[in-house]
């Protein structure tokens, strides 16, 4: 019985990490460095991404919002940053939606903010790695 218990509060960690690397470490063969790089290539994804939506919302153009969302979703699959996904799919469903740009602002203002803690949470997990 203790065996099931360990393994609940296992599964309960992983579930409250903001990102888990292990997909990122296995498909650059534990390299840091290149690492490092497909994380700076994904945060000028992100960079874009906010710059692409800010335009998007002011010329109430909610296709290209949606496109935006779809280009940073491989990159956040990569580190299992589940939390973002979730603010994307629900910015490509008010996407669906006329006259929800409000929604789709408050939206992105989220994902910035928990962008913010998940690009924290790679940085240490890919430092710990020398630890």
């Amino acid at each position: 019985m203790i065996n099931i218990f360990n393994f609940s509060s296992v599964k309960k960690d992983e579930r409250l990490k903001k990102a888990d690397i292990s997909k990122l470490k296995e498909d650059c063969l534990a390299d840091k460095e290149y690492m490092n790089e497909i994380v700076a290539l994904l945060n000028e994804n992100i960079e874009e991404f906010y710059e692409t939506t800010a335009i998007s919302i002011k010329a109430k153009e909610r296709f290209s919002i949606s496109r935006a969302a779809h280009k940073v979703r491989n990159g956040l699959e990569m580190v299992k940053a589940n939390s973002l996904l979730d603010y994307l799919d629900m910015i490509q469903k008010e996407c669906q939606h006329l006259n929800t740009y409000d929604n789709i602002s408050n939206l992105i203002s989220g994902f910035k903010n928990e962008y913010i803690a998940v690009l924290n949470e790679i940085r240490k997990q890919i430092n710990e790695l020398d630890a």
